[in-house]
C-alpha cells in the first residue's frame, strides 16, 4: 500500500451521547479502516497495528472497500425506495475515500439522520460534511464501544423508531464493534415501523481453533489486545439468526471473490427486511399497510467473500 501523511485532528466539540476520550496512544477503530481505504486520517500507531494485521490478512484492504461499496449502494437503493430515515450504526471513519461518501448522499437527499459514533475524531468530521444545513435533522451521538448500549431506549433513536416512517439501519462497517452483534441490529429491526430495511457487513468465523489459522477467527484477539472491541459472527449463528435466505438479483456491484490461492477473512454482506408473508414481494419493495407489524426478518444475501 502506498505510504499514509498522518493528520491530527482537532480536538472535537461535544455533541449529543457522551464525552469519549481520545487515546492518541493506541490505534483507533476508525482510523485502521481509514488507512486500509487509502486514506489520510490515521497516525503512525495506527498504521503500525495495520500493517501487522496486513502481514497475517493481507485480503484486508479488499474486504474494507467492498464494506464501503456496499455502505454506498445500500444506502443509495433505500433513498431510491422512498426512505427518507435513517439509523447509521458508525461510519467507520465515514468511510473516507475520494471525496464521497454514504452521509453526504444522505443529506443532499434531506434524509433524517441518527449516527451513532464510538471514536470522537469521527464525530467531528460530520461537522464537515454538511456545512451546518443538516441542524435540525441529523443528530451524532457518541457511545463508548467498549460499554452495552440500549439502542434502542436511547431517547434520539427511540423517537426515530416510533415516528411512524420506515427506518433504514446501515450497519456496515467492517470493523463493527463487538456490543453491536446481528441479534441487535435485528431488534432494532424488528421495533423500526413496517417497511424498514437494514444492511449488514459481519465478519464470519468458521469457529476453527487452530493456532495457525490466519482467517478471521483469530481477529477479534488481535483487536482486543489494541483495546478494540470486535464483533466477529460464528457462521452456523448467523446463519440460524438470519433464517431463510431468498435469493434476490440487485445491480450492486461487489468483488466477486477473494484471490482462492490464498487464505483470507470471510465476509457477508446483506439487506434484511421485516418477514411479511411468503408470497409477498422482492427486497427492497418499499412500504407496507398501515399498522401491520411484521415481526420476523428476512435475509436479503447480496454478496458472500470467502476463503476457499
Amino acid at each position: 500500500m502506498p505510504p499514509r501523511t498522518a493528520a491530527t485532528p482537532a480536538h472535537p466539540r461535544a455533541h449529543d451521547g457522551e464525552r469519549v476520550h481520545i487515546d492518541v496512544e493506541s490505534p483507533r477503530r476508525d482510523a485502521v479502516a481509514d488507512y486500509l481505504l487509502d486514506g489520510h486520517l490515521n497516525t503512525t500507531v495506527d498504521r503500525l497495528f495495520a500493517d501487522h494485521l496486513l502481514a497475517d490478512h493481507p485480503q484486508l484492504p479488499r474486504l474494507a472497500i467492498a464494506a464501503a461499496t456496499w455502505d454506498r449502494s445500500a444506502a443509495a437503493a433505500m433513498l431510491d425506495h422512498g426512505l427518507r430515515d435513517f439509523l447509521v450504526l458508525g461510519t467507520g471513519g465515514l468511510p473516507i475515500w475520494a471525496h464521497s461518501s454514504t452521509l453526504t448522499d444522505l443529506h443532499d437527499a434531506g434524509a433524517r439522520i441518527v449516527v451513532i459514533e464510538h471514536d470522537p475524531v469521527t464525530q467531528h468530521l460530520h461537522d464537515r460534511i454538511d456545512h451546518g444545513a443538516a441542524a435540525g435533522r441529523a443528530h451524532v451521538l457518541c457511545l463508548p464501544a467498549d460499554r452495552h448500549h440500549d439502542l434502542a431506549a436511547t431517547p434520539v433513536v427511540a423517537r426515530l423508531l416510533t415516528a411512524g416512517a420506515p427506518v433504514g439501519i446501515l450497519a456496515t462497517g467492517l470493523f463493527r464493534p463487538a456490543g453491536i452483534r446481528l441479534a441487535a441490529i435485528l431488534a432494532l429491526l424488528e421495533s423500526a415501523p413496517s417497511g424498514s430495511r437494514a444492511a449488514t457487513t459481519a465478519l464470519i468465523t468458521y469457529g476453527t481453533d487452530d493456532q495457525d489459522d490466519t482467517g478471521v477467527s483469530s481477529l477479534p484477539a488481535r483487536f482486543a489486545e489494541a483495546g478494540i472491541p470486535l464483533a466477529v459472527e460464528n457462521r452456523l449463528a448467523a446463519d440460524q439468526l438470519l433464517g431463510d435466505v431468498a435469493d434476490v438479483t440487485t445491480d450492486f456491484v461487489m468483488p466477486a471473490a477473494l484471490d482462492r490461492n490464498a487464505a483470507g477473512p470471510v465476509m457477508r454482506t446483506a439487506l434484511l427486511s421485516q418477514r411479511g408473508p411468503r408470497s409477498s414481494g422482492v427486497a427492497l419493495r418499499s412500504g407496507s399497510p398501515a399498522g401491520h407489524r411484521r415481526r420476523r426478518t428476512e435475509a436479503r444475501p447480496v454478496t458472500s467473500i470467502e476463503a476457499p
